[in-house]
């Protein structure tokens, strides 16, 4: 849109001088002047868009705080139209043009047809056509003066000496000038008036000196010659009846007084208040400079995107190895001043930072993703959806700034280990979603700000804007916890760096709506109904089971306005039919619920990661049965030092993690099902506290589970927190696990933390299902 905002600003110079020249000086007869400052006019207005006006930077604001949204499906809009608002204006422009040359081309090719068809004879510094053609009035065009035979014959000596002044004052380029002008300018209705007006202009000249002194007998000789053929744009014709009253009134005109010749003066103000209003602008930081002799400054301006063209707000751009730096805006442009030379750094959460040199005013970035944040993210009871209408840009450029010792634009952003992928499966195992927050059918977003340190430490968390509930509380716990960091780097070196994170809080059986009727697709019952198709009817390929082979494959489809899939697409895969079972398995699905963009149903495109993943079922688990008959009942009893390969393993009832003693006894009828994990198979769920396998029992009822939730070998000093508040042991005691909705265990500095001394030996946090 930058070269059309050129051609609108060049547009409205044309129009303001020419208002000037028709206001205050088109009744004069100082028609050199007038011939001249027609052509100057249109010089200005369009070089004045090119100026470039130094100005004093302002006050830099403080600089955009970078934006991490990880996701597992990615819902995205149907494709948009084929061609933009932008392309449509490029292609009615461009007809334009072609029109207006292939017209120009058209008179030139006339003219040239009359020339070769003529007599033609030199005559000193220009050569005379005699024309073939009887109705071709008298003309000329650049070093050739055509003739009729009638004029010849009767208006001979006049002809020529008018003709002669348009070819030695050369007024044919004026005309090729302002043709080629309105080439490019086509829809500029003031140009029609400009070529008037210098056309008129190019005659007042040429009757002033072919008059020779008698200036009524010239007159005269005008009214009597016969009308003829109409003229051609480009040529000076001798006659031309639309300008003939204008050029009586002129001939038959006292010259205009000198004193007139100030009003000329009148252009340089408009000039210079066009220059002003149209001009480009470049900040002009302030302090000293550094850098040794003259710097050629650039302003450098672009777009960034990413690999489907759409543009990328929130981007850092820095200049390296310095203090400043800019941020994309909501379009994913940018503009900053650097000089000549040197580079320009942009970084983005997600995507690979590209380091371009500066070369030119206007350098276009394409985003490239980083290819290990495709991994599946696994998330239960737990969503983090896109963001983007609450992402913010920084405007124009600014310095770097710190709050203290903490940056928020930064050459090499803060990374979670393992990435972008690994934070999603970080939330998606440690966020419980509050009970309260479900009973009240509460959703959104809550907005936590954090540091990260020099050494990787997550400090000085804050919400930003919550949503109540127990979700703040909720988002700030597993902020706490996460584990260090790699921090952020300016100039090479390890700096603090502040963070925004927004987790949303989304039910698994809902769909998130906008305010404006928007949804996006739905598997029938929701992510747990999906999650549960998969798991049934996913098979493993053959071949990849007996090459031991694991990966994800991730697959892009669109679920039509129907709610059919169609359109799948292998985004990334690993082989060994792998690929073609993916394929199956979600061409297979049931008909979701389509996307509704303003309540109405619309095709998405829609992009999901299928995660192959061997589970090996044979480890050393060592479990002990007491006989029903000598144990005094039908009892299945857990031996809480079992090993899975001689390590202790995590143990997880019914979703719940269990630490300590057991000591719990589960009639063989309650029990559902045990199942085993090990390797990557539990990590990629359970993450790094997996290292050593996974036992998973499901019961057959959350009540089948001993009623003793104290187990015995829980400190007595630990602080228990009962729905928020402090409870004594005996009080958790008398608490039925049927009304438990989650239980979370802090240690050490995670407790110390969230609750201060109170919690230094350990808090047990326990939420109900009644709050």
């Amino acid at each position: 849109m930058e070269s059309f905002m050129y051609l609108f600003k060049a547009s409205a110079g044309m129009v303001a001088l020419y208002a000037l020249y028709w206001l205050l000086l088109r009744r004069h007869t100082y028609f050199t002047f007038n011939r001249f400052y027609l052509l100057a006019a249109l010089f200005v207005a369009l070089a004045a868009p090119l100026v470039v006006l130094t100005e004093k930077a302002p006050e830099p604001l403080p600089m955009t705080e970078i934006t991490l949204e990880p996701s597992m499906i990615v819902f995205t809009p149907a494709p948009e139209p084929f061609m933009t608002m932008e392309q449509i204006l490029w292609l009615v422009y461009g007809a334009g043009i072609f029109f207006m040359l292939g017209r120009l081309v058209f008179r030139l090719r006339q003219i040239v047809k009359i020339i070769r068809a003529g007599e033609r004879q030199r005559a000193g510094n220009f050569i005379l056509v005699r024309a073939a053609d009887a109705s071709i009035p008298s003309f000329s065009f650049l070093n050739y003066l055509v003739v009729s035979q009638k004029d010849t014959e009767t208006y001979g000596d006049v002809v020529l000496r008018h003709e002669l002044v348009h070819i030695r004052q050369r007024h044919s380029w004026d005309l090729l000038w302002l043709e080629s002008v309105h080439v490019f300018w086509w829809f500029n209705p003031i140009l029609i008036f400009f070529k008037r007006s210098l056309k008129e202009v190019h005659e007042f000249i040429a009757d002033e000196l072919a008059t020779n002194g008698d200036r009524m007998q010239y007159a005269h000789t005008l009214v009597g010659y016969a009308f003829g053929v109409s003229p051609n744009v480009l040529t000076n014709n001798f006659f031309d009846t639309a300008q003939l009253k204008n050029r009586i009134a002129m001939l038959t005109k006292n010259r205009s007084s000198r004193w007139v010749l100030g009003r000329y003066l009148l252009a340089v103000p408009v000039i210079i208040g066009l220059v002003v209003l149209v001009a480009a602008r470049r900040a002009e930081s302030e302090g000293p400079s550094t850098e040794q002799g003259p710097v050629e400054e650039l302003t450098v301006k672009g777009r960034v995107t990413t690999n489907d063209g759409k543009g990328l707000p929130g981007v850092a751009v820095i200049v390296a190895n310095s203090n400043r730096g800019t941020t994309t805006d909501m379009e994913g442009n940018y503009l900053i001043n650097v000089a000549r030379g040197k580079q320009l750094v942009f970084s983005f959460v997600g995507f690979k930072t590209q380091v371009l040199d500066v070369t030119q005013n206007e350098q276009n970035v394409i985003m490239q993703l980083e290819p290990k944040e495709l991994n599946e993210v696994v998330i239960v009871g737990y969503g983090i959806v896109p963001a983007q209408d609450e992402a913010v840009s920084g405007q124009g450029e600014s310095k770097l700034t710190k709050k203290g010792e903490v940056f928020t634009v930064v050459e090499q952003n803060p990374e979670f280990p393992g990435g972008l992928s690994e934070m999603g499966r970080y939330l998606g195992r440690n966020i419980k979603y509050p009970a309260a927050a479900q009973r009240a059918n509460v959703q959104g977003k809550v907005f936590v700000q954090f540091v990260v340190g020099e050494d990787g430490d997550i400090r000085d968390p804050k919400i930003l804007k919550g949503i109540g509930f127990g979700c703040d509380e909720e988002a700030l716990r597993v902020t706490l916890n996460m584990p260090k960091w790699n921090p952020g780097k300016q100039n090479g070196k390890p700096v603090a760096v502040q963070y925004n994170l927004p987790i949303a809080f989304v039910l698994e059986k809902q769909t998130s709506t906008s305010s404006n009727g928007d949804k996006s697709p739905e598997f029938p019952g929701g992510m747990r109904a999906l999650q549960q198709y998969i798991a049934s009817n996913l098979k493993y390929p053959e071949p990849a089971r007996r090459a031991h082979v694991e990966g994800i494959v991730l697959v892009s489809f669109t679920v039509t306005k129907e709610g059919a899939i169609k359109d799948l697409v292998i985004d990334k895969g690993f082989g060994f039919g792998a690929d073609a079972e993916a394929i199956r398995l979600i061409s297979t699905m049931p008909h979701w619920t389509p996307a509704l963009k303003d309540g109405q149903p619309v095709d998405a495109k829609c992009s999901m990661p299928v995660s192959f993943v061997l589970e090996k079922k044979e480890p050393s688990v060592k479990m002990n049965t007491t006989n029903p008959a000598t144990a005094g009942g039908s009892l299945y009893r857990y031996n809480p030092s079992i090993k899975v390969d001689g390590n202790k393993p995590l143990i997880i009832v019914d979703g719940i993690r269990v630490e300590g003693d057991l000591d719990g006894r589960w009639s063989p009828e309650d029990i559902e099902s045990i199942d085993v994990l090990k390797n990557e198979s539990a990590t990629k769920i359970y993450g790094s506290m997996a290292m050593h396998g996974v036992v998973r029992i499901t019961t057959k009822k959350a009540g089948a589970v001993r009623k003793d939730v104290v187990g015995k070998n829980i400190p007595e000093n630990v602080l228990w927190l009962l729905d928020g508040k402090e409870m004594e042991k005996e009080q958790i005691q008398k608490l039925n696990p049927d009304s438990i909705q989650s239980m979370n265990v802090l240690k050490g500095e995670a407790a110390t933390k969230k609750h201060g001394d109170k919690g230094k030996n350990g808090v047990i946090e326990i939420t109900t299902k009644k709050n």
